[in-house]
């Protein structure tokens, strides 16, 4: 018997077909096209994303698609769709790129008690909520807004496909700044800030939930048999943390992707103390909680400049940020995509400060490495400032294919960064949580096997540099809120 677990990524969907033992026997891979424009849409096509599924699945079943019996999902958070009463899509999928939600993000951010809303849901006030883009839509799409039946995610419209009920999980729930913590329910009062009741939001199971058999229909476009049972999964983020290990104390999880993120199991929500509202506290599984935070802008920072910028293949760009040998001294705040960070979110775009005659192409790409780097540290610094402290740092993700990155973030962290051996932390993740169950493993930390990593240090030489620009980026960041206030306040004024 086998597991089909897949992972709808920003860019990228992965489908892996594993044993009951958690062996990964085969893998498929899909990209996913961004539509974007000048106006700040980043979205995916529904359709698109179904078809790519569907092919992914097709392949990674491949000549065992007969001896299938479960599937199950991750997918990225913050997404998110309006679709009819037949669920059919009104227009694109959301995606956590999508900047559009800012143009109207001052206006719900008015009507809220911030405080009150991070206590109650452990979000803080950032415009890449599905709240905000709720609002968006209300105001400058009302006729897809008021023709709307149900609000879903991007894993959620997958599920309802497969298995005709519109459900998601407390993972992805509880990151859309609508879910109370404690109760886990969705919040009637925040929900009446954008006019909408329970009813139009999917019903939340946990992610342990065997959702019964796919619909004919899409079993047979998956190529799978009709009594392959689904599991309801977590998000993306979620998934990989379980296949990196971080069911195991004092581990923490850090992705590198097209986002990134940083973050540590708990048995219960924990909020930042300070009235920074840094930490993100998101649902895991099992009664654990994943405090931390994420960042929109990792993976797709590099790739941003070297297709638009320097011209340059993977190889290039990374053999040029390797020659540079040393910390730049060039601040590069990487904020193409607006940030998950309070006080900034709406407002922040990309900077790169410091630049001189004898800087190179190669410096422009370390530089962005390093502030990346950095922007994860925030994140870092308040984990441990909540008493919440990795021994361990596990990272997974396409970033971690650069040694000079991997080096980069355990010197700017100061924490040896571990690259687990498992080529496909989420789909390992997923396959986990699945065989937890269905009963075939006893609990999530048993569930993932121990394996070997590639341990990066600190670099000596670069952690007393890196620690004097970190608070040199620290002092940008709080410096240009005000300039980024005003570049927003002219852009609205057309100018």
């Amino acid at each position: 018997m086998r597991i089909l677990a897949a992972d709808i990524g920003t860019t990228h969907l992965k489908a892996g077909c594993l044993d009951l033992e958690g062996r990964l026997r085969r893998v498929a891979v899909r990209e996913i096209p961004v539509l974007q424009d000048g106006s700040g849409r980043a979205e995916h096509d529904p359709e698109v994303l179904w078809d790519r599924f569907v092919d992914a699945v097709r392949e990674a079943a491949g000549e065992e698609a007969r001896v299938v019996r479960w599937i199950i999902l991750s997918g990225y958070q913050l997404s998110l769709l309006p679709v009819d009463a037949a669920g059919r899509p009104l227009m694109g999928i959301m995606t956590l790129l999508d900047t559009r939600p800012r143009e109207t993000f001052p206006g719900l951010l008015a009507r809220m008690d911030v405080g009150a809303i991070y206590r109650r849901t452990g979000c803080p006030p950032l415009f890449q909520y599905p709240l905000a883009k709720l609002e968006w839509l209300r105001v400058r799409r009302p006729e897809v807004f008021r023709k709307a039946r149900w609000f879903l995610g991007a894993k959620d419209y997958l599920l309802l496909r497969m298995f005709g009920r519109p459900v998601t999980d407390p993972s992805l729930a509880t990151a859309t700044q609508m879910m109370d913590v404690e109760t886990l329910r969705w919040d009637p009062d925040i929900l009446e800030l954008v006019g909408l009741a329970e009813g139009h939001l999917p019903e939340v199971v946990p992610p342990e939930t065997r959702l019964g058999s796919l619909r004919p229909e899409a079993a047979e476009a998956l190529g799978l048999p009709p009594e392959v049972e689904g599991i309801a999964g977590v998000y993306d983020g979620g998934a990989v943390g379980l296949g990196l290990g971080a069911a195991t104390p004092g581990v923490g999880a850090m992705n590198l992707g097209t986002t990134a993120m940083i973050r540590l199991v708990a048995d219960r929500p924990i909020l930042d103390q300070s009235p920074r509202m840094r930490l993100q506290t998101y649902y895991l599984a099992g009664g654990r909680w994943f405090p931390g935070g994420a960042i929109n802008n990792a993976g797709n920072v590099l790739s941003w400049l070297r297709e638009a910028v320097l011209g340059l293949g993977y190889a290039d760009q990374e053999a040029l940020a390797e020659a540079v040998g040393q910390p730049t001294g060039v601040l590069f705040l990487p904020f193409l995509t607006g940030e998950r960070y309070p006080g900034i979110s709406h407002l922040a775009s990309g900077v790169i400060f410091g630049l001189r005659a004898h800087h190179t192409r190669g410096h422009f790409a370390r530089a962005a490495m390093e502030g990346v780097s950095f922007a994860l540290r925030l994140i870092l610094e308040a984990l441990r400032d909540n008493h919440l402290i990795p021994l361990r740092l596990r990272a997974g993700g396409g970033g971690t294919r650069s040694s000079l990155w991997m080096r980069i973030l355990a010197s700017v962290l100061q924490i040896p960064v571990e690259v687990s051996e498992v080529s496909e932390p989420a789909l390992m993740g997923s396959a986990a949580l699945a065989r937890v169950a269905i009963g075939a493993a006893p609990d999530l930390q048993v569930a993932v096997p121990e394996t070997a990593a590639q341990v990066y240090e600190p670099v000596a030489e670069w952690v007393p540099i890196y620690e004097r620009q970190f608070a040199r980026f620290q002092a940008l960041m709080e410096d240009l809120e005000a300039a980024f206030r005003r570049h927003q306040e002219a852009i609205a004024e057309g100018n």
